[in-house]
Order: C-alpha cells, then structure tokens, then sequence
C-alpha cells in the first residue's frame, strides 16, 4: 500500500469531520468497519461500532453528549496498512458546560483504499468528570 495515499485518505476524514461532513467520513469507511472508541461507562457514547450504519450512530451520539472545540492531529506515523495519528483535543460536555482535553492516539486500517478499522485511546476520566 502506499503510505502517502493512505495518510492523505486520513487527513481527508480529519478535514471532513471538521467540516461536518458526515457523509465524506462515511464514504471512506468499509461496509465491515470495526470502530472502537475507549470503553468508559459513564461516556454513553464509548462503545463498539459495526458497520456504517452503527458508526452514524456513534457520532450522532456523541454530538449530542459533547462540543468539540479543537481536533488537532499532530503527527503521522504510516506502516503497511495502518496509519497511527497522534493529536489533541478540546471541548465540553452539553449538558453540564464543563471542559475537558486530552491528547489522543488513533489507529487507522486500511483494506482496498478504505477504512475496515477505528481504534482510539484517549484520557476518558477527563471527559467523564465533564460529563458528570
């Protein structure tokens, strides 16, 4: 695979999710996605994503817990069919106004220039304590 075209479908989700661009986000995701955001009980929205559809779901969600204010990849690190961003975020919870940031890593896998997987790690106890 090449690295290049895989980060630049990257960063085009990045600039599509900023944009607001659901469908975009959508179009660049295999049929079989496997979306895994951190597993956190009190975040409703932290949970197992199949397919397209379910992924929908999942921002939906968690555009109706949480604002976010800045999304900022950083950096780039492509291997074979993967590609991990390292990055930050902010925002706050709707409900209670309260702030939260963290930085973050995401994983990105890549099956015939689509994304088949999704896995995040970032601090939950900051967005569940804005949560609460």
């Amino acid at each position: 695979m090449n690295k290049e075209k895989n980060i630049n479908l990257i960063q085009q989700v990045y600039a599509d999710f900023g944009a607001r661009n659901l469908e975009g986000v959508l179009n660049a995701l295999s049929d079989d996605i496997k979306w895994e955001p951190p597993f956190a009980p009190e975040i409703q929205f932290s949970k197992l994503r199949n397919g397209k559809s379910e992924v929908k779901e999942f921002v939906m969600d968690m555009v109706r817990e949480v604002t976010f204010s800045k999304i900022t990849p950083e950096e780039f690190y492509a291997d074979k069919d993967a590609i991990i961003v390292k990055g930050f975020f902010e925002g706050k919870a709707n409900n209670t106004g309260k702030s939260f940031e963290s930085d973050w890593v995401h994983i990105w896998k890549l099956r015939d220039d689509k994304i088949c997987n999704y896995q995040v790690f970032w601090n939950t106890n900051s967005v569940a304590s804005a949560l609460k």
